[in-house]
């Protein structure tokens, strides 16, 4: 993944957290980091994401609901931050 291309998506960036390389999943938690800074700090979505940055990526299992749910999270504020609607949970 390419951080400076921004064809990064909410399915590619799902992929990332996804991906099973470590290094992968911080570059993909990462570009959702960055995206925050171009919000006001102000802006409870900002505040939101923020929060949810800092807490880290939790243990990796892909097979684990509470990972996957984790992962979903992450894909739905990008999506709002990028001004679309969260994808509906499966």
């Amino acid at each position: 993944m390419n951080l400076e291309t921004p064809a990064l998506d909410a399915q590619t960036l799902q992929a990332e957290l996804m991906a099973p390389q470590p290094m992968r999943r911080a570059m993909a938690l990462h570009a959702l980091e960055v995206e925050i800074d171009h919000l006001d700090p102000k802006r409870a979505l900002s505040q939101q994401v923020a929060s949810f940055v800092a807490r880290g990526i939790p243990f990796y299992s892909p097979d684990d609901a509470h990972y996957r749910d984790w992962v979903r999270k992450a894909v739905g504020y990008w999506q709002r931050l990028h001004g679309g609607e969260p994808a509906a949970a499966h």
